[in-house]
This record gives structure tokens, C-alpha cells and sequence, in this order.
């Protein structure tokens, strides 16, 4: 999928940080590129699913929201948003 590269980017820009927020942006990460590899997924399966994890909120504990999980999927979806509307040749140019 056309995503692929802009979901590896946004990895590299997390690096390997230790912080929590940045280990949970990173699994949603992780989560939405393997979606994305699947051959038979379009873009808009990658929204559904992204905004299928958003839509059931993940908790630790007592009802705080694992935030950088949410980040995750929502820097995703703005990915998807910005390759909608720059098409794909301009998108490749900016990453």
C-alpha cells in the first residue's frame, strides 16, 4: 500500500524512545502497518480499522486512556488525509 513509507517514517521519528507515550504511538503504529501490508487492504480499510481502534478506547487501569496509543492511530489517519488530498506523487515527494 502507498502508506507503508509514510507509517515507516513516522517510526523512524519516534526512534527508540523509552517513554510510554511514545511505546504505545509506536504499537498503533506497528498495528496500522501490518494492516497496511495486507495486499487486499485499500485506503479506506486502513480508516475503518484506525478509527475502529480509536472508537473502543484503550485503558490502564482507571480510566486514563493510553494516549500515545490514540496518537498512533491518529497521526495515521492525517497520513491517509494528506495522500488523499496532495495525491499520491506529491505525498512521495514530501516524505
Amino acid at each position: 500500500m502507498e502508506l507503508i513509507p509514510a507509517i515507516q517514517r513516522l517510526l523512524d521519528e519516534l526512534g527508540r524512545s523509552a517513554d510510554p507515550a511514545a511505546r504505545d504511538r509506536r504499537a498503533a503504529l506497528w498495528r496500522a502497518q501490518h494492516h497496511a501490508a495486507n495486499a487486499t487492504h485499500t485506503l479506506d480499510d486502513l480508516r475503518r480499522f484506525c478509527l475502529g481502534a480509536l472508537s473502543t478506547p484503550r485503558s490502564l487501569g482507571a480510566e486514563e486512556p493510553v494516549r500515545g496509543y490514540r496518537e498512533g492511530f491518529q497521526a495515521v489517519l492525517r497520513e491517509i488525509r494528506r495522500f488523499e488530498t496532495a495525491g499520491p506523487s506529491e505525498a512521495r515527494r514530501e516524505t
